[in-house]
């Protein structure tokens, strides 16, 4: 993987409610699935995602500007900066956000991070801040910063998620379209130390991959076992197929891999929706199974919680 360093003007999206912000350190991302969103032309990302990341070199400094501007205090540092270091009391804080460290459509644990290790720099700011954290990728890497994680759990509240939409029969499929992330093995592996930690956990599944992952085994195999990794919810969803080169590249991939898909994936992605909605009248005709009944009973049956978006 070929790193670009680069001072970058923005890195914090934030949600509609306003009690979530997401951040964007990475442009890139050697993970490369197949499947990934964030290849889509409207990200704007650079043509060879797969193979150079970019690093947002100032991103602690612009998290660390956006935090001030928004009211916010280095609670846990000792030189704050600020009247407090003079044993001033420090004015009320406004109301605590959940800071993503996802990296949106870059994961932010992708293996570059072990030499660049901006998850950490912007970790231990927020821990500085005394903010909660919520984290979500596809990579057991993830666990070198346990320590950290810890720290921020201790003092208001840590969630990671790890993306698995294949169960461990079928790692064959991960090797797919997932080649370059952890084993789902690995993915479960870390969800078990992590709860062991007491660190809060949950799965994103998604995108569910219609007549490829969403049988009955395949997802009751991964709620069985998300319930024997403590994990406490499950969130789904569905395959988006932008048009331009994601699309045409799970549709390559479908060609080699899957033939007998293509003309269903055809169908029901071909009205190129910009936001890569499948059509509805075609999920109808072709059939398309009907998953979320499925996981809703296991996860029942297995005590996890179901979330919706």
């Amino acid at each position: 993987m070929e790193i670009e360093y680069y001072q970058a003007r923005s890195l914090v999206r934030e949600e509609k409610n306003g009690k979530i912000v997401h951040l964007n350190p990475y442009q890139g991302c050697f993970h490369d699935c197949v499947y990934c969103d964030g290849k889509a032309e409207n990200y704007h990302m650079h043509e060879d995602f797969g193979t150079r990341l970019k690093v947002k070199e100032n991103a602690p400094e612009l998290l660390e500007q956006y935090l001030r501007k928004k009211g916010y205090l280095p609670v846990n540092r000792k030189k704050t900066g600020t009247l407090m270091d003079m044993g001033i009391k420090p004015p009320k804080q406004p109301e605590k956000i959940i800071v993503g460290i996802s990296g949106g459509v870059c994961d932010i644990y992708q293996p570059a991070e072990e030499q660049v290790g901006m998850a950490r720099k912007m970790m231990r700011i927020v821990y500085d801040y005394g903010l909660p954290i919520e984290l979500l990728t596809k990579n057991k890497l993830v666990l070198k910063d346990l320590d950290l994680l810890k720290k921020i759990n201790e003092n208001t509240h840590a969630t990671v998620c790890m993306s698995i939409v294949f169960s461990r029969e079928n790692e064959h499929l991960r090797e797919i379209f997932e080649p370059r992330a952890s084993t789902i093995s690995e993915r479960f592996e870390t969800l078990k130390i992590l709860h062991g930690e007491g660190i809060d956990t949950g799965i994103w599944m998604m995108p569910v991959l219609p007549w490829i992952c969403d049988s009955g085994e395949n997802m009751e195999s991964m709620v069985r076992d998300a319930a024997d990794a403590g994990v406490r919810f499950v969130l789904p969803g569905g395959l988006t197929l932008k048009p331009g080169r994601q699309k045409d590249g799970v549709m390559a991939c479908l060609g080699e891999h899957f033939p007998e898909l293509v003309e269903k994936y055809a169908g029901m992605y071909g009205n190129n929706n910009k936001w890569g909605a499948p059509d509805r009248e075609e999920i109808v005709r072709l059939g398309t199974p009907n998953w979320h009944p499925k996981l809703k009973r296991y996860c029942r049956e297995y005590g996890i919680k179901l979330e919706s978006w």
